[in-house]
């Protein structure tokens, strides 16, 4: 592996990561963190899901992530029941408020990326696209 190859991908996450504001306390200027409403996606389009099965999905530690499912207790934003196949995890559903929440994150994240978009020619936006479908495409045969 060339040093040049580890520094350009390192440059392109650095670059990348300030670019979406990730590194900011509150993502998008809401409540939460990149993180918390991650899990709140994640909750929403499993519902039922386990925080055991959150954790390999999000790359997530569990500490973090048992955190992350008080706050969201406090918060009313999620429900829980136990699991009819191990008594001792609970499966994790969104409230309304916790749908309410995850609504508005996904407008706001829409319009950030809008405001990325609107800035470039169609041909760039298209060229953009098929590079991310390119990367995803190699990243998927990653095994962390």
């Amino acid at each position: 592996m060339k040093d040049s190859t580890v520094a350009e991908m390192r440059a392109f996450n650095r670059f990348y990561t300030a670019l979406v504001g990730v590194l900011n306390r509150k993502f998008l200027n809401g409540k939460l963190s990149l993180p918390e409403t991650r899990v709140l996606h994640a909750i929403y389009t499993a519902e039922g899901i386990t925080a055991n099965d959150i954790v390999p999905l999000l790359h997530i530690d569990k500490s973090y992530l048992s955190k992350i499912l008080i706050r969201f207790g406090k918060m009313k934003f999620v429900s829980k029941k136990v699991s009819s196949t191990d008594g001792r995890a609970y499966q994790l559903y969104l409230t309304p408020v916790g749908r309410k929440e995850l609504d508005l994150y996904n407008r706001l994240s829409d319009d950030f990326v809008k405001q990325i978009l609107v800035q470039l020619p169609e041909k760039d936006c298209e060229e953009l696209i098929n590079c991310m479908r390119q990367i995803t495409g190699i990243l998927q045969r990653v095994k962390l």
